[in-house]
């Protein structure tokens, strides 16, 4: 029965872009007019519904980092719209001078998007609006763990948007695994874990659909010599905590020149409680997303504890580090609601035995290593696969350039953290294990496009003068060619 609703869905939405495989200007930005109405009016109920399955979150952060970014991106596509979808003229090669080259972008037909639960409506709406903009229609499958959002977004698509160009399916794996296996599916676009990515690209390798893959990997940030500790850690906390750490470009182990080592867990302790007094009983401070994620962070802290590292935890209103035999769970145990939330902790002297080092932590646990050298730093981010993240620290420019140049990753921020992902201008996306494909702004506009090369000859085709039969004239007029080049 499953099976039968997604195909069903999917073949009604191919239906309608075979009917206007080429909507026009127009009818596009109407299409995210309409979106920017329906979210409108739903906001609230959204906020709340976020809030619900996440238990608690601040308001405050999923305005900021779900609806703003949400409503740039529908603003940022209206106004250039006509500009992304002119046809590009290129340049013809000299021998064919008489002809013109030009680059169409068509819609490529039904796209699929598999969205996530840390952020579920930016990273839903922002590849949907992208999709929209390049002329597709879309099929949304949104987290199985974020229900009532989910459910809630299902609703306000059958009410108030074009079914003929968008729906939303809701399910759990099974049912992103049938969407992600049908061959009406023309593009498909996941955002999750490197594990559940490389799931997704096998299922749509069957039918050879292209793939956008958003991933995220182990993100690091780098406090250089030349770097201001505090300044530094103001940005790196505010970039961690937010959404308690479940970003999936959140700094997710830190390297520091052994210069601050000396006051470094008493400055960052120190500005962490000027951010977020009384954490845990703190509004503007998010808790996790279920049961199963927070015992999965604890058995990592308890892991690295295990493993030979220092732990430095806020318990009961001080900063503590956790004693060999003691519970970790318990160091983190709270007597009031929401019950779900995890005490910010420092992992200290981390080694790759542990288990917090060898996948993303998706957390507020900061592994931190304290290095001698910029060469040292290389190599303990070349240990990790390319991340999605890479964020630098200092006021040098020489080796700030070296690094840019050097450190494959997905995008980059310099002297602070997640910033370059709010840059319309800006693609975004991994590169290897962090993903593959980006999108925002025109990058998703061509990414949900196909860049259909078109040649037009003119009256006079210069093709004669070496088609068949190939006289001894024509011959040399194919040697002179060569110096046309």
């Amino acid at each position: 029965m499953e099976d039968e609703k997604v195909s069903s869905e999917i073949l009604a939405l191919k239906k309608s872009y075979t009917e206007d495989p080429y909507p026009s200007v127009q009818k596009r930005k109407g299409w995210l007019r309409n979106l920017e109405k329906v979210l409108l009016e739903s906001e609230q109920n959204l906020i709340d519904a976020i809030t619900k399955d996440f238990s608690h979150r601040s308001k405050f952060e999923t305005e900021i980092c779900e609806l703003l970014p949400t409503y740039s991106a529908l603003k940022h596509s209206c106004r250039n719209l006509s500009k992304w979808m002119k046809v590009k003229k290129r340049r013809t090669d000299p021998i064919f001078w008489f002809g013109s080259s030009s680059i169409l972008y068509q819609p490529i037909g039904v796209v699929a998007i598999i969205s996530p639960w840390n952020y579920p409506l930016q990273l839903t709406f922002i590849p949907l609006i992208n999709a929209l903009a390049a002329g597709n229609r879309v099929l949304l499958k949104p987290s199985e763990k974020t229900y009532y959002f989910s459910a809630l977004l299902e609703k306000v698509f059958y009410e108030g948007f074009d079914r003929s160009v968008a729906r939303v399916i809701c399910g759990d794996q099974s049912t992103a695994k049938r969407i992600a296996q049908d061959k009406e599916v023309d593009h498909l676009f996941f955002t999750g874990s490197t594990r559940v990515g490389k799931e997704v690209a096998k299922y749509a390798a069957g039918n050879l659909t292209p793939t956008t893959l958003e991933l995220g990997g182990k993100s690091p940030a780098y406090i250089t010599k030349s770097a201001s500790l505090k300044k530094s850690l103001q940005r790196i906390i505010l970039g961690k905590m937010l959404n308690a750490g479940q970003t999936c470009i959140a700094p997710d182990y830190l390297i520091v020149d052994r210069k601050h080592k000396l006051n470094f867990v008493e400055t960052f302790f120190k500005i962490l409680g000027k951010l977020y007094p009384e954490i845990m009983e703190n509004s503007d401070y998010s808790a996790i997303i279920n049961k199963e994620r927070l015992e999965h962070l604890l058995q990592l802290l308890e892991d690295a504890r295990d493993k030979g590292g220092d732990i430095y935890i806020i318990s009961e209103g001080t900063v503590k580090i956790v004693e060999d035999k003691k519970n970790i769970s318990e160091m983190t145990k709270i007597s009031g609601k929401p019950e779900r939330k995890l005490s910010p902790s420092l992992v200290l002297n981390p080694n790759f035995r542990m288990n917090l080092l060898n996948e993303e932590i998706f957390g507020p646990i900061l592994p931190v290593f304290f290095v001698d050298s910029d060469a040292e730093a290389f190599k303990l981010v070349e240990k990790n696969q390319r991340p999605l993240a890479f964020y630098w620290f200092g006021d040098q420019k020489e080796p700030r350039q070296k690094w840019l140049k050097n450190i494959v990753a997905g995008g980059v921020t310099i002297n602070d953290c997640l910033l370059h992902v709010v840059q319309n201008d800006l693609p975004f996306g991994g590169v290897s294990y962090s993903g593959s494909g980006t999108y925002h702004g025109i990058w998703g506009f061509e990414n949900f496009s196909h860049r259909k090369s078109v040649f037009k000859q003119s009256r006079f085709s210069a093709m004669k003068s070496v088609s068949p039969p190939y006289t001894k004239i024509k011959y040399k007029l194919l040697r002179m060619l060569r110096f046309l080049i």
